[in-house]
């Protein structure tokens, strides 16, 4: 007996592998150019909660995207990064900075960290700074940092109170040499 069509073919949810290999050349761009890669697990969040947390982290210069795990492996092996590869186990999420944005990789693992009191099911599962593999406990620590600018002005401060402090000793004798001339110009 020969097979009946009913219908038309139905497209497979997916879109198949050549939309698998265009989100696969997305992402690589992505993580190739992301300084910071957070990894979570969204276990417990609802879509709502999804919504709300990507609205509170896009500004701080934060993107939060649900991917497949065996896409995002790719992606990151293409891209150079594979030391993400032993972090995606079950249902992952990653945050990366903002394409554009000034988000660097403390202002990543703070946005997070922040939204962990906020969102209690999201945990973090690791990250990828500069290919280096840091745990969930080291992304707390590194959320803990000054930010850029912070750091800057305290290393421009300590650059600048030894010289102050020599310019000060410098100029001391001859201020007390005009101050005493100006004293007996004054009084004659």
């Amino acid at each position: 007996m020969a097979k009946v069509k009913t219908g038309p073919k139905v497209k497979r949810k997916g879109g198949g592998v050549a939309a698998k290999a265009q989100k696969v050349g997305q992402l690589q761009e992505g993580v190739a150019s992301a300084s910071a890669i957070v990894v979570t697990e969204y276990r417990g969040l609802t879509v709502g909660d999804l919504q709300d947390l990507r609205r509170k982290l896009r500004p701080r210069g934060v993107d939060y995207h649900v991917v497949k795990n065996s896409l995002f492996a790719r992606a990151a092996d293409a891209a150079g990064r594979s030391a993400v590869r032993p972090l995606l186990s079950g249902p992952t999420a990653v945050a990366v900075p903002a394409k554009g944005g000034k988000a660097d990789e403390v202002d990543v693992a703070r946005a997070l960290v922040d939204e962990l009191r906020t969102f209690r099911a999201l945990k973090i599962v690791g990250a990828v700074v500069g290919g280096r593999a840091f745990s969930a406990e080291e992304v707390q620590t590194l959320a803990r940092l000054p930010s850029r600018p912070q750091l800057q002005a305290m290393i421009i401060g300590s650059l600048q109170a030894p010289l102050g402090s020599l310019t000060g000793t410098l100029s001391a004798p001859f201020a007390q040499l005009i101050r005493v001339l100006g004293a007996r110009g004054s009084a004659a």
